[in-house]
C-alpha cells in the first residue's frame, strides 16, 4: 500500500519522466529539422498506388503513387517490379532491364528509387513485355522504420 508521501514521490518521478522525453515523441508530430537519428519512432509509414494508377501507367509508362508518416518524416520511397515467370520472378535492375536470371517472388531482390517522397512517381525507360507483374512500393522514414511489404499484380498485354 502507498502512503501519501510515497505516491507524491513517484508523481515527481513519472513527471520527471515525461519531461524527460522529447515533445515530438510523446504527439508523434514531426519535430523541425532533426537530424536523422535524432528523432524517436515506432510507427513505420505507408506508401501506395491506385489500380487506376497501374492502368494508366501501362500507357504512359509512369507510375504515380503517395505515402505517409506520423512521425520522424519520410526518408525515401522505393519500388520493385517483378515479371513472374512460371513461380519466380524476373526482377527490374538498376539498367531498368528485367534479370536475365529467375529468382524467388517471395522477397523482392531489387529495389529501385523514385522521384519524390509524398507524392512519388516511377518512370518506365521502355514498355515492358507482356506478362503479370508483381509491384511492391516500401517507404522507409528518418528513425529507419521500414513499412512492410505489400503487393500489388498488373497485367499488361
Amino acid at each position: 500500500m502507498l502512503t501519501r508521501s510515497s505516491s507524491l514521490v513517484a508523481a515527481a518521478l513519472i513527471a520527471v519522466a515525461v519531461a524527460a522525453v522529447p515533445a515530438h515523441a510523446l504527439t508523434e508530430i514531426p519535430a523541425p529539422n532533426v537530424p536523422a537519428g535524432e528523432c524517436t519512432d515506432q510507427i513505420a509509414p505507408t506508401s501506395k498506388f491506385t489500380s487506376k494508377a497501374a492502368r494508366r501507367a501501362k500507357r504512359t509508362r509512369l507510375l504515380r503513387g503517395t505515402a505517409r508518416d506520423v512521425g520522424c518524416g519520410l526518408d525515401r520511397v522505393e519500388i520493385s517490379v517483378a515479371r513472374k515467370v512460371g513461380r519466380k520472378c524476373r526482377y527490374l535492375a538498376g539498367t531498368k532491364k528485367l534479370s536475365r536470371r529467375a529468382t524467388s517472388c517471395a522477397r523482392p531482390t531489387r529495389w529501385l528509387k523514385v522521384k519524390g517522397t509524398k507524392r512519388w512517381s516511377f518512370r518506365f525507360s521502355r514498355r515492358l513485355p507482356r506478362g503479370t507483374y508483381v509491384i511492391r512500393t516500401r517507404a522507409t522514414d528518418f528513425a529507419g522504420n521500414v513499412e512492410r511489404l505489400r503487393s500489388h499484380r498488373l497485367g499488361l498485354r
